[in-house]
């Protein structure tokens, strides 16, 4: 039997990670709404971003719980199957040829990348590799520290890489578009209160379960499905309204933000040369081949860029969605960019261990 006094301190806990979400979330909220009113591309979410991230360095942000992660991306989940209509796979006869493309931009990014961790700041090839792998970060980690390699300098450069794109991007796009990047007015209607209940409800639902069956992006992409089919059979109609958009995005950068809690900031500003270096030349591989992209498949630049790029599934398809971008065919060009990394990184792994002597058994 418990002691009376048990519960207080669970309780105080409690109300101490409540608080500590809560001021997170605030300073998310002004960071978006500071980048909004000065017109930033995509200020909701990069804005939520940096201010959390800066709030970490004083070590007083504190990591997005469970449901609020839940809530933020079903809520972009349902906001981007609201728009899925005809015109939403325009450009699926593109698909094949532009997974292709994107698989050998995927390498061309890797290397490209590794390259300046080589050549440019002497780390060790495998070190250099696993830090330039666009994505999987927690499966890189795990290998990098197995390996024996500096696990703590990939985990930084693969947690700076989607802060860096996430503020860059919009920019990218605002001027490849004359300035006009921004999510257009809907030309259908905005759904009903209890409509948005239901698509939450649904899109939480098949998030929930495409979690459990070990899907990428799991809760997001669920609610995509769910939102997009309940739109198509006419079952619900209109848009997700702006709210639950900017109320996912802010979520979403202030999970990126929170992330960095605990963070090695001084290990982070010895290797931010390197990583703006790194992350410029994988940015500009990307940038070609989605021009590439545009040129020759037809797919608008912005999609192409957003999709190509490497940064995290979740925070690209939100982007995607506020700059206007095909947000159906990013998540498919980074769901596809998801399986290739995980397919090959076992033999890419493989084949490091054997060139550094170390036995294929080792974990």
């Amino acid at each position: 039997m418990s002691a009376p006094g048990a519960k207080a301190p669970k309780s105080a806990a409690v109300l101490t990670q409540l608080l500590g979400e809560a001021l997170t979330l605030a300073v998310g909220c002004a960071g978006a709404g500071a980048f909004m009113l000065a017109h930033i591309p995509g200020g909701a979410m990069s804005g939520s971003v940096v201010a959390v991230a800066l709030l970490s360095v004083f070590g007083r942000a504190t990591p997005i719980g469970g449901p609020l992660r839940v809530f933020g991306m079903a809520s972009i989940g349902v906001a981007i199957g609201s728009v899925v209509g005809p015109d939403t796979l325009e450009h699926v006869a593109a698909y094949p040829a532009s997974l292709a493309l994107m698989a050998v931009c995927v390498v061309a990014m890797t290397l490209s990348s590794a390259a300046v961790w080589r050549w440019l700041m002497g780390w060790p090839p495998s070190m250099a590799l696993l830090a330039s792998v666009p994505g999987s970060m927690g499966y890189i980690v795990s290998v990098s520290m197995s390996m024996g390699a500096d696990a703590a300098r990939v985990a930084v450069v693969q947690m700076s890489r989607v802060v860096f794109l996430v503020t860059i991007l919009p920019f990218i796009i605002a001027w490849e578009q004359g300035g006009g990047a921004g999510l257009s007015a809907p030309a259908a209607s905005v759904a009903s209160d209890l409509t948005v209940l239901a698509l939450m409800a649904a899109g939480v639902a098949a998030g929930s379960l495409f979690t459990r069956l070990g899907a990428p992006g799991g809760m997001i992409l669920g609610a995509i499905v769910a939102s997009a089919s309940l739109h198509i059979l006419g079952v619900a109609e209109g848009r997700a309204p702006n709210w639950l958009m900017n109320m996912g995005q802010i979520l979403l950068g202030a999970w990126v933000g929170s992330r960095f809690v605990d963070f090695d900031w001084s290990l982070f500003f010895r290797i931010c040369l390197g990583a703006a270096m790194a992350v410029g030349a994988a940015l500009a591989v990307s940038i070609l081949f989605a021009w590439t992209a545009s040129e020759w498949l037809g797919v608008p630049f912005a999609a192409a860029l957003i999709g190509y790029s490497p940064g995290g599934q979740e925070a690209m398809v939100a982007l995607a969605l506020v700059l206007d971008a095909d947000p159906i065919f990013v998540a498919t060009h980074h769901l596809g960019r998801y399986f290739l990394i995980n397919l090959s990184l076992p033999f890419i792994v493989a084949w490091m261990r054997r060139s550094e002597g170390a036995s294929p058994g080792d974990t």
